[in-house]
């Protein structure tokens, strides 16, 4: 919203492309505010989600894959915070889970069960690696990854 409003209106040659007398600063605000909804209300068709999903996945088990490898050097047992997560990619999981929650839990389960499956990482081993990366080197906050985690996440028995 707020850079839609610069555009519009705190940025002269642009301004006086559009601006009429009768047009003034909250005038200006309000078109500001509905360009910023439509784009926000648009984002879907925007961004394709189910392209993106498989993607993050993809890159997820790939790191998973490179943590193993590390840890299997190393000769030692594998531990939840052996798996880790590039940078880029926890931030692009952090922005998933905040615009896209409904799909990035589908995705997200499906890559703890391809961990599980394929890697012999166990889901909470996984989902502990997912909530910690978008905590850490994401943006998501703690209480929402809780929250989040918490519905994809299988306890243990």
């Amino acid at each position: 919203m707020a850079s839609f409003f610069r555009l519009l209106w705190k940025r002269p040659d642009t301004r006086k492309r559009w601006a009429l007398r009768h047009r003034n600063e909250p005038s200006v605000r309000e078109v500001a505010d509905q360009l910023a909804f439509e784009v926000a209300d648009s984002l879907r068709q925007i961004i394709p989600t189910d392209a993106l999903g498989p993607t993050i996945r993809h890159a997820i088990l790939e790191d998973f894959t490179t943590s193993l490898r590390t840890a299997k050097r190393r000769g030692g047992e594998l531990k939840g915070f052996d798996l880790i997560l590039s940078l880029p990619l926890a931030k692009m999981i952090s922005w998933f889970i905040q615009h896209f929650p409904t799909s990035a839990q589908w995705y997200l389960g499906e890559v703890m069960s391809e961990a599980d499956k394929q890697l012999g990482i166990p889901a909470q081993v996984s989902g502990e690696a997912l909530r910690r990366s978008a905590i850490t080197n994401g943006d998501l906050d703690t209480q929402a990854a809780k929250e989040f985690f918490s519905r994809l996440v299988p306890r243990e028995s």
